[in-house]
């Protein structure tokens, strides 16, 4: 099973209609369609990312699944754009999600960097509700990916002993491809 069937797993068994929920980085589009899908037209998703182009896809597979309307899509760096929606949004989101690394088919050399990254996921924290899940999924392959999933995986070890659930899953690989990661995490 691939790690983007894990995350909508988890999403399918935790959003419910009327939910909010938070794409940080929405590439193209696949997590925030099946999020405003789960929430249906009474609740609300927020798309982040820093490429318009990602937001432009992000915005047609929305509209070819029929539920643009509850998205409000964002072209801004995840870590500015989620500290500026703690004041509205505090503890109001059920899920959260961030694919690290960049944009497949882009320029390469745009990609999240660890410092934004963390300064996101200390904002993310603060947008989930008591059992929201905060699910990232690293790309450790590429130049600067360890890095930075080194670095969340340390951010991960401080909230879990602060007491949230943490989990993360690792695919199988052959060779010497370096596999992504996926952490869960569940805010108490």
């Amino acid at each position: 099973m691939q790690l983007t069937d894990i995350v909508h797993d988890y999403l399918s068994a935790l959003l419910k209609p009327g939910d909010h929920a938070l794409d940080a980085t929405a590439g193209n589009g696949y997590d925030s369609t099946v999020m405003a899908t789960l929430v249906g037209a009474e609740g609300h998703v927020i798309a982040i990312d820093i490429q318009a182009s990602a937001i432009d896809a992000t915005r047609a597979r929305l509209e070819a699944a029929g539920c643009v309307a509850q998205t409000e899509l964002l072209v801004a760096d995840h870590a500015q754009a989620l500290c500026s929606l703690c004041t509205n949004y505090a503890q109001t989101m059920s899920a959260a999600t961030f694919n690290l690394g960049y944009l497949p088919g882009s320029d390469k050399s745009i990609q999240t960097e660890p410092e934004s990254t963390l300064a996101a996921l200390r904002a993310a924290s603060e947008l989930l509700k008591s059992n929201g899940l905060l699910l990232v999924t690293a790309y450790r392959g590429h130049d600067g990916g360890q890095a930075e999933a080194n670095q969340v995986a340390n951010w991960m070890q401080a909230v879990q002993e602060r007491g949230w659930t943490v989990e993360s899953h690792e695919p199988i690989v052959t060779g010497s491809r370096v596999p992504p990661i996926l952490w869960v995490a569940r805010k108490i």
